[in-house]
């Protein structure tokens, strides 16, 4: 029975413990979007957000939190930005793309919409995984677009568990809208990390099997 209460005593703990890390860690993400003038700080500052994210899930706090954020913005600043800019521009041309063709009652744009569409899912795949790509791997710029999409389709799993999260998250805060200010952000980017994470994971172990079986 002592044991039983000792288990649960712990997950409790356990648990209060991640609230206070994610309430904490969203208020700095929302300090630090704010201090890039929102537009400029968003991408910059989710970087630095799954940056923390990855090292509390790989059991790694010995860097206070915003030394974590603070490091990671003005280092990934730029190129954060960058991809927020190819992202937003991608994504752009598709919807205008998918208003267009939807006004048109011509088979030939009624299958490039068909074509369309498919990019677009392709595309979200994509975004979903980007930033636990982001700041999990150090690649060139383009490659981590191609580790996302990659990962994204072959791990197909962990990306519909990370849209399903999001959504279950989402009916949270829409019925529970007082923990929108405290997680707004941390809640999410959580549950994407750790399915990123447990793909990482999966395709490295897989690859270990792999030139284990080679070797022998």
């Amino acid at each position: 029975m002592f044991m039983q209460l000792h288990g649960l005593t712990k997950i409790v703990y356990q648990a209060g413990e991640w609230v206070t890390k994610l309430v904490y860690a969203n208020l700095l993400w929302i300090f630090f979007t704010l201090m890039g003038l929102g537009v400029f700080g968003l991408m910059p500052a989710t970087a630095a957000l799954f940056t923390l994210l990855r090292q509390w899930i790989m059991g790694n706090e010995k860097e206070p939190a915003y030394k974590v954020f603070w490091r990671t913005f003005r280092q990934e600043f730029f190129k954060s930005n960058l991809f927020g800019l190819l992202f937003l521009a991608a994504g752009l041309i598709l919807r205008m793309d998918i208003i267009y063709l939807r006004t048109s009652p011509h088979i030939p744009f009624q299958v490039l919409l068909i074509v369309v569409m498919c990019l677009s899912l392709l595309y979200f795949v994509t975004l979903v995984n980007f930033f636990p790509v982001y700041v999990h791997f150090n690649v060139s710029f383009f490659q981590y677009i191609k580790y996302a999409f990659l990962i994204g389709m072959t791990q197909l799993t962990s990306t519909l568990m990370m849209v399903l999260g999001a959504i279950i998250i989402f009916c949270l805060y829409w019925y529970v809208t007082g923990l929108i200010p405290l997680f707004c952000m941390s809640l999410f980017s959580l549950n994407v990390m750790w399915f990123g994470y447990r793909s990482f994971k999966k395709i490295e172990n897989e690859q270990a099997e792999l030139v284990s079986s080679n070797t022998q």
